[in-house]
């Protein structure tokens, strides 16, 4: 269904030419009939002022080891013959001397033997007036040349179309003719796929990558070589490379740095809106557009275009295919209503958004740099971020799938080694817990003042003597009681929260001096918090994972509530001084 998925969705691009493949070029190769022909850069200093060629979309088909010209431009030593300090001689002229023969060919072909450039194109070979192109500087054997002849680029010439088809037909078909397994269709077969992947758009991929390849028989299904148990007729197989290339190279597409995958996704149909798109913007007022939608009931039963996403990583020059998936859109949006309503959690600061983007949620499970107060750049080394965490969650927001177990100890490690819990790392934490299966009490993304759970009440209890301290010191101190306890309170709630109600007493006592109101109200909360633990419910001494998560939820709910109540009370208090981040 993949494949079939892609030769559709290359079919609806009426403007794509085939075994035809974007292609960067330094160099240009001007033709003018009866003068010496004249090597010109292509390089021009792109958005940012890196030096880039021209790029254009050319005749092209998969080149292996063997000497294989494509038709109207290629490599300078396919081209010219040129070969540079790290090219073998002997291989540059055998590659110069096949692309001569296909221009011959070409001009001399009954499509080509009418075109002017054709014919111009093979004269000029012919006369030997490229041997007195002079040599520029910084010219390398594999940089690509754009041959054009009065003006007019060689490869839009009316005969390329039909005679490349037919070359690449004989290069790549096996003589065999069959049942095509995409369009079903008798004709005659590839022996391998005619076009490849630019490896920008495959993350692991070295060189420019196929996506079926059989090399050597114990690899294949019945001891089949290349596409032998993949039957592909010569028109299929070009549209499975054209789709793949057009799908992963669309904005539909999700990849960052340092990850090991690249997510891309269509639909086989018109639709009003993109669910996709929430998911890497979390725009507050689509998604609760997309809420309140689902919640009507309708949504599943009338929004039935098929929406397919592709998962794709790469392997030097293979594409491997992490994860392929076709689903309903009103099924798409179901889940994407749930991923967001699954890690929505009250915020710290008023200009938050409860809901997060796919990129932030990646982003927080990296490692926090203090000194910059920031994340450390995804794909930075020293990171300490999964490899596929945004595939996984991916996979979560699209399939409405749990987290990997891996996912949540990982984030709790992040947390105790930064000394840092913000929202964002608490929406991930209840996205895990809602969606565990251990998970018997679903958390709440608020405060939850009825829940019960101890590894919950010592979360908000550690938030309210982290509190006190506050109030007392006014913020000034250089170690506070949480820098002092926070890590192992995680793992160890009763040592902390013990130590920290012996320091309350003295906290309260001077508190009572200047702010004797403030005193009160600590004081009854912090008894009310600990009056709720009892001999059947004690603070836990050693906690479980999930009992982490949820002393993390208490202490973030617990901080959250009280920074929302001093913004309704209008305090002098600033809420992002409150923040220890």
């Amino acid at each position: 269904m993949l494949v079939k998925r892609l030769v559709d969705h290359a079919a609806s691009d009426p403007t794509a030419k085939p075994f035809h493949r974007s292609r960067q070029f330094h160099w240009q190769l001007r033709i003018t009939p009866g003068q010496v022909p004249s090597l010109e850069t292509l390089v021009r200093p792109d958005a940012k002022g890196r030096p880039r060629g021209a790029d254009h979309v050319v005749p092209a088909a998969v080149r292996t080891v063997g000497v294989a010209p494509n038709l109207a431009a290629d490599d300078v030593q396919y081209v010219l013959g040129w070969a540079d300090e790290t090219s073998k001689p002997e291989r540059v002229a055998q590659c110069h001397a096949a692309f001569v023969e296909l221009v011959e060919r070409w001009a001399a072909s009954p499509e080509g033997q009418h075109d002017p450039i054709a014919r111009e194109l093979a004269g000029c070979y012919r006369s030997g007036l490229l041997k007195h192109v002079p040599q520029p500087d910084g010219w390398t054997s594999k940089q690509g040349v754009l041959i054009t002849v009065d003006e007019v680029p060689a490869y839009q010439a009316e005969s390329v179309v039909p005679f490349w088809t037919a070359e690449v037909t004989r290069r790549k078909g096996g003589g065999v003719t069959g049942l095509c397994l995409v369009c079903g269709k008798t004709g005659p077969l590839l022996d391998t796929v005619p076009g490849k992947v630019p490896s920008r758009l495959v993350p692991g991929a070295t060189n420019d990558a196929a996506l079926i390849s059989v090399n050597e028989r114990v690899f294949g299904y019945d001891l089949t070589t290349q596409l032998g148990c993949s039957p592909i007729c010569v028109s299929c197989g070009e549209a499975v490379s054209a789709g793949l290339v057009r799908v992963l190279d669309s904005p539909h597409t999700a990849s960052y740095g340092g990850q090991d995958s690249r997510l891309a996704w269509w639909f086989t149909g018109p639709v009003d809106s993109d669910p996709m798109e929430l998911v890497f913007t979390a725009d507050p007022d689509d998604v609760n557009a997309l809420l309140r939608s689902v919640h009507s009931g309708k949504t599943v039963e009338v929004d039935t275009t098929p929406f397919c996403s592709l998962t794709v990583g790469g392997n030097v020059a293979r594409v491997m295919v992490r994860g392929w998936l076709e689903m309903p859109l009103g099924t798409l949006k179901k889940n994407i209503a749930a991923w967001f309503a699954d890690h929505e959690v009250s915020t710290l600061h008023p200009e938050e958004n409860p809901r997060q983007s796919h990129e932030k949620l990646v982003r927080v499970t990296g490692r926090w740099l203090r000194a910059e107060r920031r994340y450390a750049f995804i794909g930075a080394k020293g990171a300490d971020r999964p490899d596929r965490i945004q595939r996984d969650l991916l996979q979560a927001a699209i399939r409405g799938r749990p987290l990997p177990t891996s996912v949540l100890p990982h984030l709790l490690h992040r947390v105790r080694t930064d000394g840092r819990l913000d929202t964002a790392r608490a929406a991930l934490i209840r996205l895990a817990l809602v969606r565990s299966p251990l998970t018997t009490e679903k958390p709440m993304p608020e405060l939850d003042r009825d829940n019960r759970d101890a590894a919950y009440l010592a979360g908000r209890i550690f938030a309210t003597l982290e509190a006190i301290q506050y109030d007392v010191s006014d913020g000034k101190l250089n170690t506070t009681y949480g820098d002092r306890y926070f890590a192992g309170a995680i793992t160890n709630p009763r040592a902390a929260l013990v130590n920290g109600r012996k320091d309350a007493n003295a906290w309260l006592r001077k508190l009572r001096r200047t702010k004797k109101g403030a005193s009160i109200n600590h004081e009854k909360q912090l008894d009310e918090l600990f009056g709720l633990l009892t001999a059947d419910n004690p603070i836990p001494s050693r906690t479980s994972i999930t009992q982490q998560s949820m002393f993390l939820l208490g202490y973030h709910h617990q901080r959250a509530d009280r920074f929302a109540a001093i913004r309704a009370n209008k305090t002098k208090s600033d809420p992002s001084e409150e923040n220890p981040e």
